[in-house]
């Protein structure tokens, strides 16, 4: 009687345990969007006006082509997730018309392996919306071409691939009350309305595929205005705004009325925030997720980077372009009819004037702040807002016209310490910058001048860039001068007491610039310029403020 006794209290603790941790994980965990206020837009409109053509090929498109059809997809198998690569080499293939009968033959072998959305203990099979999401693209790009995709593959690809339909519209994670990520939702939603709308544009009249009726629509709608009213809050992930950046593209590209609409302006704002946050393709934002001890330090090829090489390279095919990953992405765009509004090519292209930018990315967020022309780029680098903010904050950056393409070849600064979880790079002004941390110096470069802790490097003729760099205190300046030596004495005349550069740096440009490097990670470092208060709460910033626009 006893023993029974103690493995019912047993049975007891385990569930309640388990009941507990589960409630929990629904609380606290999870990576789904934390709300509070929309967000404004600011003063700087993002361009919608289109006038630029693009030529329908290039050696980029070609190359990435070639890269894909090159290869041979792989049997789908049980309780495995799908490789990615599969759906990129049948898309490569069928739009090159390459090696069509082997394709159809393939596809015809498979059929869909697990359930849409994040994947956990109780949901070990999810994922499955990364396919669904690519061969939704093969039957919209290749569904009525019965020369490429055979009909019977077509019937097959809706019957035994496409498998995500109806009106089971779902944001939560599978057997859980918590949301989903931002690109699950997009991916997953985004596949059910156009596979509904594939099979009742074509005569399919079971009310479960009506769009307008089944309520699939509309909430696919108001998950889109979510993000043009509160920001996307997988802001620069790596790697997941890729995939989000795919799924919009499949909305813009193949649904319709409203979805296509919304999905267009969100690609619009993507690429605006791109063009005045990168410099000549180098682009090195904090980003929300994926959370870990460390980050890549590539500059030159996160998942948005290599959509506007694509479409750079389709304006301007003479540009030199190189791209070392990301071509899974950047498939989409060889494809893909919305190209980027005129202004958005303008400045990733050739920064007309000198600006200075902030970025908003709202609640439990850090923003972005930029300071740049033609011939450099002062990027922050954000800070973490807790560990279930998911934020990577990164180093603040200085981009050049040079052929960097990892962090380590770069001027940067970061502190303090050396874990981003503690950093506060948020010290970000009109051609300055601040952080408690030493200055990183790539190997290679020298100072051509360099007195009372100063160094002074060359940018280009007449512009100049200044160091300060000693322990828990990093300054980078950029000045205008015919002369280095002019620029050393004008600062060391201007900031003669070298303790006030803890909290406060005279630029000989005029701006007396004030700062506080104990800053809270939710504050922004700058306090004060010319004697005025600056906003500090950036959590309540607008998408896009400027003075330069």
């Amino acid at each position: 009687m006893k023993i029974k006794k103690i493995l019912a209290y047993i049975l007891i603790i385990v569930a309640s345990f388990t009941i507990v941790l589960y409630v929990l994980v629904n609380i606290f965990g999870g990576a789904g969007r934390k709300m509070d206020q929309p967000i404004e837009l600011g003063n700087v409109q993002i361009p919608k006006e289109r006038s630029f053509s693009f030529h329908n090929n290039s050696n980029l498109k070609q190359k990435i082509l070639d890269g894909w059809t090159s290869k041979t997809p792989q049997d789908w198998k049980p309780d495995e997730k799908v490789n990615l690569k599969n759906s990129r080499i049948v898309i490569s293939c069928l739009l090159e018309g390459k090696r069509v009968e082997e394709i159809n033959r393939y596809l015809l072998n498979q059929k869909a392996v697990g359930h849409p959305g994040s994947p956990w203990l109780l949901y070990p099979l999810g994922d499955y919306d990364f396919t669904a999401m690519a061969f939704t693209a093969v039957l919209y790009l290749f569904g009525e071409s019965p020369d490429l995709l055979y009909p019977k593959t077509r019937d097959h690809l809706l019957d035994n691939i496409l498998t995500i339909e109806g009106s089971e519209f779902r944001k939560n994670v599978g057997y859980m009350f918590l949301e989903d990520s931002e690109n699950h939702i997009l991916m997953t939603e985004g596949s059910r309305y156009l596979k509904n709308q594939w099979l009742w544009n074509h005569g399919n009249t079971d009310p479960k595929y009506d769009n307008n009726t089944n309520g699939v629509a509309q909430k696919l709608k108001l998950v889109l205005e979510e993000i043009e009213t509160y920001g996307f809050y997988e802001f620069n992930s790596a790697p997941y705004l890729g995939y989000t950046y795919c799924a919009l593209l499949n909305l813009y590209e193949f649904a319709s009325g409203d979805i296509s609409f919304l999905s267009g302006k969100l690609l619009d704002r993507l690429n605006w925030q791109y063009a005045l946050s990168s410099y000549k393709f180098k682009h090195f934002p904090p980003n929300r997720r994926r959370f870990g001890k460390s980050f890549k330090t590539n500059i030159d090829s996160d998942y948005h980077t290599v959509m506007l090489k694509v479409w750079a390279s389709l304006y301007y095919d003479s540009i030199s372009i190189d791209m070392s990953r990301g071509e899974h992405h950047a498939l989409w765009a060889t494809f893909a009819s919305y190209k980027p509004a005129d202004e958005v090519m303008e400045w990733i292209l050739n920064k007309p004037k000198p600006y200075f930018v902030k970025m908003g990315h709202g609640y439990n967020s850090c923003p972005e702040i930029i300071s740049g022309d033609k011939d450099y780029l002062l990027s922050a680098g954000g800070a973490n807002q807790g560990r279930r903010s998911l934020i990577v904050a990164k180093p603040i950056m200085l981009f050049l016209n040079d052929s960097a393409s990892d962090m380590k070849d770069t001027f940067h600064m970061f502190g303090p310490g050396d874990n981003f979880v503690e950093w506060n790079n948020t010290g970000v002004y009109q051609e300055f910058a601040c952080t408690k941390g030493k200055v990183n110096i790539p190997i290679g470069k020298q100072a051509i001048i360099s007195s009372a802790n100063w160094q002074i490097f060359s940018i280009t003729e007449d512009i100049f860039l200044a160091i300060y760099s000693q322990k828990g205190l990093g300054l980078m300046a950029i000045f205008r001068s015919n002369s280095a030596k002019n620029v050393l004495e004008k600062i060391i005349k201007n900031n003669s007491d070298e303790k006030q550069l803890n909290q406060c740096f005279y630029h000989p440009n005029g701006n007396k610039i004030e700062y506080d490097l104990e800053s809270p990670k939710d504050q922004w470092v700058i306090t004060r310029v010319n004697d005025n208060n600056m906003d500090r709460d950036f959590s309540k910033w607008a998408f896009f403020e400027s003075p330069s626009f």
